[in-house]
This record gives C-alpha cells, sequence and structure tokens, in this order.
C-alpha cells in the first residue's frame, strides 16, 4: 500500500483570525497548540497536537467555509459533555437527522465557519455483572526465570504482553522487559535487559510505543512492532510514576518531586511542580485530568490539556498513595495507599469521602476492567478480589497460588492478568 496514515488535517480560515482560531480550538476543545516548523514561522495560521496527527489551520482572503459541507471528525469520550461545553460558549449544535450505527454525533461550525463534527462510539453490548465467571478459569502461566516481578502491561490491540522485572543490587541478575506474543506462553518474542529494576512501564493507547521507567531515573521508549529503541532521557534516580493520557498524546512521568510531561518522542511539553515530595503514582482520565500522588497524604488532580496552572485535591486517606488508577468511564478514581489498603473516589460528588474497598492491609495492585464496571485489586494473601463498585460487592475471588505483585486486564476485557512473586505471570479467562 502506497499510503501508510494520515499525517494531518488542513482547515481555511480568514486572514487574521488567529485568535478566534486559538479560542475555540484551544481553549474550548482543549487542543494543545504546536509550534510550526522554523521555514513555516513567519506564515498566518496555527497548528494544534490532537493525538496520533495534527491539525493546521491556514488563513485565506476568502475561504467561504460557512457554504460548505466538508467537515473534520473529532473522536470524543463524553459526547454529552462536549455538547454542554460548546452550548455554555455559544456555539449552535446541528443534529444530523440520519443516526449511525454504533456512533453518537452531531456537528457545530466553528469561528470560522469551518463543519466540525464529534463523534461517540457505542458499546454494542454493556457487562452486566452477570457477564463476569464466577470462577475464573486459568488459562496460562508465564514464567520469569531472573528477577522479580514488577510490572505487567498488554498492548492496545491485545498483542503484546510485557513483563518489566526488578533485582537486588547483589543478586548477580540483570533485570529486564520481557515481550511475549498474547496468549504464546512458549518464549518471549523480545528481550531487552535493563541497566537498573524496572519500576513503571506502559503501552501508549495510539499504539505508537512502549515506555519504561527504571529505577536509576532512565527513561526509555521503544517502537511497538520490532521494539527498536526510540528516545532515552534521564530523570532523577529512584523516580516513580508513568501514565499516557487516554488518546497516547502525552506521556507523563515523575521526576523526583516534580512531574514531566512530554509529547510523544519525549518532546518535554511543561514541567508539573505538586508540592507532595517525591512522587509516587501518576493517573490520566478520559478528559486528561492528572491524578499525581507522592509522600503527603493528598492527591493532586491537573488539567494538563490545556495547561492550567492550579490544581485541586483529593482527601480523606491517612496514608500516601503508591497506586492510582482511573475508571475508563466514570469520574471515579481508585487509590491503593501504602499501608495496602484499597479506596475509591467519586470525583464529582465526594472528593473528601473516599469508599474503603479493602482494609485488608496486604494490597499490593489494582486495575479497572476496560469498560469500567469492575474493579481489581490483589496482595500478600495470594487472591485476586474482582469488586463491583456500583453494586458493592465481590464478583469473584480468584486463587492466585502467591502473592500478587501487579495486575491488568486484557482490552477487551476477557482476562486478567497478574505478576506473582513464585517469579510467574497468570492469566485467567475471567468473562
Amino acid at each position: 500500500m502506497l499510503v501508510t496514515a494520515i499525517d494531518h488535517i488542513y482547515l481555511t480560515a480568514p486572514s487574521g483570525s488567529e485568535d478566534k482560531i486559538r479560542e475555540f480550538y484551544g481553549e474550548v476543545l482543549g487542543l494543545n497548540e504546536i509550534p510550526k516548523p522554523p521555514q513555516l514561522a513567519d506564515r498566518d495560521g496555527l497548528w494544534f497536537d490532537c493525538g496520533n496527527l495534527q491539525l493546521h489551520i491556514g488563513t485565506e482572503a476568502a475561504p467561504g467555509n460557512a457554504y460548505s459541507s466538508r467537515h473534520i471528525a473529532f473522536r470524543v469520550s463524553d459526547l454529552d459533555a462536549v455538547r454542554a461545553t460548546l452550548t455554555d460558549n455559544g456555539y449552535a449544535i446541528e443534529e444530523d437527522s440520519a443516526p449511525l450505527e454504533g456512533r453518537r454525533h452531531f456537528y457545530c461550525r466553528d469561528p470560522l465557519g469551518n463543519r466540525i463534527e464529534f463523534v461517540e462510539t457505542i458499546e454494542e453490548k454493556r457487562l452486566k455483572t452477570g457477564d463476569w465467571m464466577t470462577k475464573p478459569e486459568l488459562l496460562q502461566e508465564y514464567e520469569i526465570a531472573d528477577g522479580d516481578i514488577e510490572r505487567v502491561a498488554v498492548s492496545t490491540d491485545g498483542r503484546w504482553l510485557a513483563v518489566g522485572t526488578s533485582v537486588e543490587d547483589d543478586s548477580g541478575e540483570t533485570a529486564s522487559i520481557r515481550i511475549w506474543r498474547f496468549g504464546q506462553a512458549d518464549s518471549p518474542e523480545v528481550e531487552i535487559e535493563m541497566a537498573a529494576s524496572v519500576w513503571e512501564m506502559a503501552f501508549s493507547p495510539n499504539g505508537r510505543e512502549f515506555a519504561a521507567l527504571s529505577a536509576d531515573g532512565s527513561l526509555e521508549t521503544w517502537r511497538i512492532g520490532d521494539f527498536e529503541s526510540e528516545q532515552f532521557t534521564e530523570l532523577p534516580e529512584g523516580s516513580e510514576g508513568l501514565a499516557y493520557s487516554h488518546d497516547g498524546g502525552l506521556l507523563a512521568v515523575g521526576a523526583g518531586d516534580r512531574v514531566k510531561v512530554f509529547r510523544p518522542g519525549l518532546d518535554e511539553l511543561q514541567t508539573i511542580r505538586p508540592g507532595l515530595g517525591t512522587i509516587h503514582a501518576l493517573a490520566f482520565d478520559a478528559q486528561n485530568t492528572l491524578a499525581v500522588s507522592g509522600e503527603a497524604a493528598r492527591i493532586q488532580l491537573w488539567q494538563v490539556r490545556p495547561v492550567q496552572l492550579s490544581s485541586w485535591e483529593v482527601l480523606g486517606h491517612e496514608a500516601p498513595a503508591a497506586q492510582l488508577c482511573f475508571n475508563p468511564v466514570q469520574p471515579l478514581l481508585a487509590a491503593l495507599t501504602r499501608d495496602g489498603d484499597v479506596l475509591l473516589w467519586d470525583i464529582n460528588t465526594g472528593p473528601e469521602d473516599p469508599q474503603l474497598v479493602s482494609d485488608m492491609g496486604d494490597a499490593n495492585a489494582l486495575a479497572f476492567s476496560p469498560e469500567g464496571s469492575l474493579l481489581a485489586y490483589g496482595g500478600d494473601d495470594a487472591r485476586v478480589t474482582l469488586w463491583d463498585w456500583s453494586a458493592q460487592q465481590a464478583v469473584a475471588h480468584i486463587e492466585a497460588h502467591a502473592a500478587v505483585l501487579t495486575l491488568t486486564f486484557s482490552p477487551d476485557g476477557a482476562h486478567l492478568i497478574a505478576g506473582c512473586d513464585d517469579g510467574r505471570v497468570r492469566v485467567w479467562k475471567v468473562r
């Protein structure tokens, strides 16, 4: 195939309208403005980052946009929220008389007359509690010969399973990242030797890259597929916390007592100084709100697209949060504290009044299911609990055979993956 992807979208606007462009696309829609290349810097117009491509808006004398049906379509996670934002800012909504199967959408005109479509995909089947297996089935085990399992991650397309390990300084073992084709447990497809223990790692949601943060402060990204190293930078030793935004357009990483926010390719966008001491954990929600926890018993929420220089806080926990996880659908934030407790906040209604999910004091890992109905957590008791947060009850308990150190779901929600302290990664069918 000669064409491999769409690189950017180009729209037009009347000459001298940059302020209106910036107000609508930057302030109302929250797109991140990016600089034009030096050779184009003297031209009118603005460029914006849209995650996996760019939006270029140029100017001309009389573009005639108001009379054209040509348009671009933005995919959104909450169509009603977008509708409310546009309406509150005085933009008229144009409903479509021909609904599309599996999606909701509407149109509006930007201040320059361009027709813009907003699309939200509708899941054909919403999972109910009854869809989850009360006795999950153990399907596979992946064995790690050297080091302790620190993190597991699955790529967005469900193709790759990555396992990062940590080692003791005097053990003589080598920390590594092993990557299997998910479902083929015989031997890893890729083995990457690391200079220090792997503390954090994740696949980007847009399928472009894989990132890992090591104990020595090394932050590195690899291209997904052949897993060739692409970018590398050094952060303070002992840095913790790594999270991609929902669209993969931003990567937030703890850097000592600060948070570095990068665009793709480790292009640094900004530095956040939360004042929480050393950063422990980070998580993005679907609206690009970044949750940050550190040594203090507070969790801060920062809006990073568009950038805001202030934050608000989530309270009600006595010990610092060691792990954070946003519900993919609902405004819920889960936290695992240094005391091993699992807490759940409704950000909209109770940011200072968390629900205590587990106070056993031995939890080490937690993860939301992809459609958001369940919260999984596990720990030193060698058991994983699948918790229905809306019904406030356990759906299933899984015997993990060893202490659970890290958890994740497959992208389709059909499998739960646990890294255990006996050097094995176990995969269960859970629905």
